[in-house]
């Protein structure tokens, strides 16, 4: 029997991880260059780098998001790059219009890293359940 949390937690899973896909294809589409200087400007360390890892993890982590595989560890990586997010770009500017939209999906991110998602995720052929006796 499908337990309402398990729904919610299907429904956080799909629209955070076409969130990040989203956004992955954008910083995809405009050009790792271009990612890579805004993140220069944002003195993110080590940014050449860091852009290709974000631009990577948001594109492959949003698609094995919304097919459930792998959850608590592509949560993991969105949390990791929320928080960069917060105090590299958006923290001076405050919250309001700032980092209030990074918070909730940080907070998306670490609900699932919490709770996981089983509904209608690939993760149920590679995880043995515990049987009840």
């Amino acid at each position: 029997m499908l337990k309402a949390n398990e729904f919610g937690t299907f429904l956080i899973r799909i629209v955070l991880g076409a969130t990040f896909l989203l956004h992955g294809l954008a910083k995809y589409q405009e050009g790792i260059g271009v990612v890579q200087d805004r993140f220069l400007n944002y003195n993110i360390p080590y940014a050449d780098y860091v852009a290709y890892g974000v631009t990577f993890v948001e594109i492959v982590g949003g698609l094995f998001m919304i097919i459930g595989f792998t959850t608590r560890f592509v949560a993991t990586l969105f949390s990791i790059i929320m928080i960069g997010a917060i105090v590299y770009v958006k923290f001076e500017i405050g919250f309001l219009q700032g980092y209030e939209i990074d918070v909730l999906l940080l907070a998306m991110s670490m609900a699932l890293l919490v709770a996981g998602s089983r509904f209608i995720a690939l993760d149920n052929f590679f995880v043995e359940r515990k049987k009840k006796k």
